[in-house]
């Protein structure tokens, strides 16, 4: 891993310092008093806008500038680190502590009085010493004391939650969200006597009750958990997820025509005549990408991937930009999708459909007969979709077991299929890697309940689209990056050491070798080897909780699971902001004369619009475009927003398909059925269940009556037949014993041979019991 990590070191240092590190360097060394922001544009030489104040909020964030009274901005001279405040209950300690969004940080205790006015899911700026805490982490290391230096974000002053009452008969609401309290309380009489189970709206008080815990008072009734039909807006309401578009920006959606005018053609290059399908799932709402591939002289072939040209319509600023932008992405839940652009877009302008013109930005390139990249280009286009195509439709024509009724379409995708299993091979050769972990697609019926669910394929028609929409995504961060313009990319953090270990130990466990982290596919090598293994998936799991979830990030990272250093996300700008974004700065260069031609060596075919010659050097010269400065100083708060809404929209869709799967095992609590173990979580073992793909959960003490030792990917525990031990991995009998809609929870109990055996039938007292295994820690290779 580590010469991996040198390999993106050593090429990212051959690239000009980009301006926004450039100015980053700049700005700290004048801050090391605190500046205002009239101070800061000054000494910057730029204009005292909200894109460079996004941009010194988005250093708060980070923890390199700390926000100060007067709206004034000043270097952490101290070791600090961002991350959640929350409140201490139990322990027999008053006060809070910061969970750091930095992993390798350990948590942090703030003492009564040093909280600074934080409350409960507040992010702040913490600073810290080491081993003053009094308390340890679960690795038995000293915690950290420190205070809290400021508030960089406060908590949201209203949230959703469900509805739930004590055994006394207090009120109180259980809220999701990272950034939340987990109960906020009510008074009595507020209550009217709502049903508990019902997802109501709450206001929440800064200032806590005598028991230090967060006030609430009740705003209103959204549904109840108890109706499926309720599902779909319960979640919308606890996941935060908007609502109705903004009115200015349904108002300019609303003025665009249904069809581009024959005028907006002009300066676009023509590629109707061009052979263009789409491949989508058989219930897509949408169709922003389409391929084509035509075979060249010499084995060569010509791979284009045409998008929807969002930016056309949606101009940087527009109402429809900043309602875009705040949104995010679309999300798909059940039966219902939260689009982040209008239908006036999302289904109509910018969707391909098929016989209708429609404005794209094409990506198009040659490959050699080993599916090596010999040149590219993107150009403003106008196409015509000649077929719409499902992954059902085309799957037995890639399988040459059928035929989609159209010889040409068919040859299309045969030669398709070549290419793709090219780009596959040559991406798993260089270091990339595929996890195979299951999701369930849940189809419901009108009432809001499930009629099918079943597991997303993945087979040779997705990976066909899959491979040529990397390719892309790669194709667009090279321009980006060859050209100095804004760049906000996708990128995917190696895991750290203490993961490495953990993996490793657990492979340990399994008695198999572990991946060879260094060398480049040595990780799908692994995976390989393990594909027969009985329950493979669960190392799958293991792997996926090694490493860091994938975000967006103001310039070009590493992205692991891609082998790659260089990647954006261009490919889906109806549903994602971040293409939307580049999208823009794309259209804003070529809208200046830039021109976006790459190729290794002179080929001598004609360019898309058909003139000859050489591609010549990039040019950096991005900084032409307009607004340039505003472009970069905006993308670290984007970036940051992109991620967090991305993350929100995942868990929701997961919340959506787990209630839907649950509704469906209401009538069979008590039937056993068998899972198996896929995660360690709390105090409880997550099994996922063969049927319906429904996630459960046994709790320790379902397991044992006497001690439990918490590994990351395994358990040892006590029982009367002496230490016992469950890992992922392991098959598992289980009963369902009980159902919660409220919190999406399945409760198992286990049977067979993981039924509890009590520990006093061994006598407890014995002074030859076996102890706990001492837990150990591998040297890396």
């Amino acid at each position: 891993m580590a010469a991996c990590r040198k390999a993106v070191v050593n090429e990212k240092s051959d690239q000009p310092q980009r301006f926004a590190d450039a100015t980053l360097e700049k700005l700290l060394a004048f801050c090391v008093e605190p500046r205002s922001l009239e101070d800061i544009a000054a000494e910057l030489g730029v204009e005292a806008s909200n894109d460079l104040q996004d941009w010194l909020e988005s250093l708060a964030f980070a923890g390199k500038l700390q926000r100060q009274k007067g709206k004034r901005y000043q270097v952490v001279s101290v070791r600090a680190a961002v991350g959640m405040y929350r409140r201490s209950r139990g322990y027999g300690k008053p006060g809070g502590f910061v969970v750091p969004r930095d992993g390798r940080i350990l948590t942090i205790d703030i003492p009564t009085g040093l909280e600074e006015g934080a409350q409960d899911g507040d992010l702040v700026l913490a600073g810290y010493k080491e081993g003053r805490g009094g308390r340890r982490d679960g690795d038995k290391r000293e915690r950290l004391s420190g205070r809290v230096l400021s508030i960089v974000d406060s908590r949201p002053n209203e949230a959703a939650g469900i509805l739930e009452y004590s055994y006394s008969g207090q009120a109180r609401v259980r809220l999701e969200g990272y950034n939340l309290p987990r109960y906020a309380y009510l008074q009595p009489h507020e209550t009217h006597h709502t049903k508990a189970g019902t997802v109501v709206r709450v206001k929440l008080h800064r200032k806590p009750d005598s028991k230090g815990r967060t006030r609430a008072e009740l705003l209103g009734s959204i549904g109840s958990i108890d109706n499926p039909q309720h599902d779909l807006d319960n979640l919308i309401a606890l996941f935060g997820f908007p609502g109705d578009f903004d009115p200015d920006a349904l108002r300019e959606a609303q003025a665009l025509p249904a069809h581009p005018d024959p005028e907006e053609f002009e300066g676009r290059v023509d590629l109707r005549e061009l052979p263009i399908i789409t491949i989508d799932p058989k219930d897509a709402e949408d169709h922003d990408d389409a391929i084509s591939i035509e075979q060249l002289e010499d084995g060569r072939t010509r791979l284009g991937v045409h998008i929807a040209d969002v930016s056309h319509y949606i101009s940087p600023g527009s109402a429809l930009d900043e309602d875009a932008r705040f949104r995010a992405t679309s999300v798909y839940l059940p039966g219902k999708l939260i689009p982040m652009l209008p239908s006036e877009l999302s289904a109509g302008l910018c969707s391909l459909h098929d016989s209708v013109d429609r404005l794209a930005l094409s990506c198009l390139m040659v490959f050699d007969q080993a599916g090596v990249l010999q040149r590219r280009e993107i150009v403003q286009s106008v196409l015509r979709v000649r077929r719409y195509l499902t992954y059902e439709e085309v799957l037995p024509v890639l399988e040459g077991k059928g035929s989609c009724g159209d010889e040409t379409v068919d040859k299309l995708l045969v030669d398709g299929r070549k290419l793709a299993d090219l780009l596959l091979q040559l991406r798993l050769k260089r270091g990339a890697m595929m996890l195979e972990i299951p999701r369930p697609h849940v189809i419901v019926d009108k009432a809001g309940l499930a009629t099918s669910v079943e597991p997303e394929h993945h087979d040779i028609a997705h990976n066909l689209i899959e491979e040529f929409m990397l390719i892309c995504n790669e194709a667009v961060a090279n321009f980006l990056l060859e050209r100095g313009l804004p760049y906000i990319g996708r990128v995917h953090p190696a895991p750290d050491e203490d993961a490495v270990d953990d993996f490793e130990e657990f492979c340990d466990e399994l008695k198999i070798n572990p991946p060879d982290w260094d060398k480049p596919g040595g990780v799908q090598a692994f995976l390989d080897d393990v594909k027969t293994r009985p329950g493979f998936q669960a190392i799958h799991f293991a792997l996926l909780r090694s490493m860091a979830r994938a975000t967006y990030h103001a310039g070009p990272e590493e992205h692991f699971a891609l082998a790659l250093d260089k990647y954006v996300h261009f490919t889906s700008p109806i549903r994602r902001y971040p293409d939307t974004l580049t999208h823009q700065v794309l259209t804003e260069y070529l809208g200046v004369g830039g021109v976006l031609r790459w190729e290794r060596e002179a080929t001598g075919l004609a360019w898309a619009d058909g003139s000859n010659g050489p591609a010549g050097k990039p040019k950096r010269d991005g900084k032409r475009i307009p607004g340039f400065e505003r472009w970069e100083f905006s993308l670290p708060h984007i970036a940051a927003h992109c991620t967090e809404r991305s993350i929100r929209a995942d868990k929701g869709e997961l919340a959506a398909d787990q209630i839907k799967v649950l509704r469906l095992l209401l009538p069979r609590i008590g039937e056993a059925m068998q899972g198996t173990v896929i995660s360690i979580a709390g105090n409880s073992v997550i099994v996922q269940l063969d049927e319906l793909m429904a996630e459960g959960y046994v709790e320790f003490s379902e397991l044992t009556d006497g001690w439990v030792d918490v590994h990351k990917f395994w358990v040892h525990y006590e029982t009367g037949a002496g230490v016992r031990k469950v890992m992922l991995g392991d098959r598992m009998e289980v009963e369902i014993s009980n159902i919660d809609l409220g919190s999406r929870s399945m409760r198992l109990t286990p049977l067979g041979s993981f039924a509890q055996q009590p520990t006093w039938s061994r006598g407890r007292q014995k002074q030859d019991r076996r102890r706990k295994p001492e837990r150990r820690k591998r040297k890396r290779r």
